[in-house]
């Protein structure tokens, strides 16, 4: 028995994705050089002191940008993940969409948001 909605696919166009890969990229290899702290802090923690699922991923993204992958893994290891596919959307220009199961995403999110719970919680 299949169960409704579980073989179900998404069709991502990657040009989008291309882009905003590189957007990410650009930002996290200019980010230290800016100064005082530029950003914007989690509304959801700020409010409630959760930490929502994409907590950390700037840190992340702009440790691993700079090769400094102990840190990059501390604030999310998803920052990493994020990074490899940038550069590989980047370099695989020749694809121009992917095909991916509609439950990939809410199952990376709450793996992301475990995640930061967790570590919320130890420290």
């Amino acid at each position: 028995m299949v169960l409704a909605g579980v073989t179900s696919r998404s069709t991502l166009r990657l040009g989008g994705l291309r882009v905003a890969g590189a957007v990410m990229l650009a930002t996290a290899a200019v980010r230290p050089l800016l100064p005082g702290e530029p950003g914007l802090p989690c509304p959801l923690r700020a409010l409630t002191g959760i930490p929502c699922p994409l907590c950390g991923m700037t840190t992340s993204v702009t440790a691993a940008v700079h090769l400094r992958l102990d840190v990059a893994a501390a604030a999310t290891p998803a920052g990493i993940v994020a990074i490899v596919i940038a550069v590989a959307l980047l370099v695989a220009r020749r694809r121009q969409s992917v095909t991916v199961p509609r439950w990939l995403l809410p199952v990376v999110l709450c793996l992301m948001w475990t995640y930061q719970l967790v570590r919320m919680a130890t420290t």
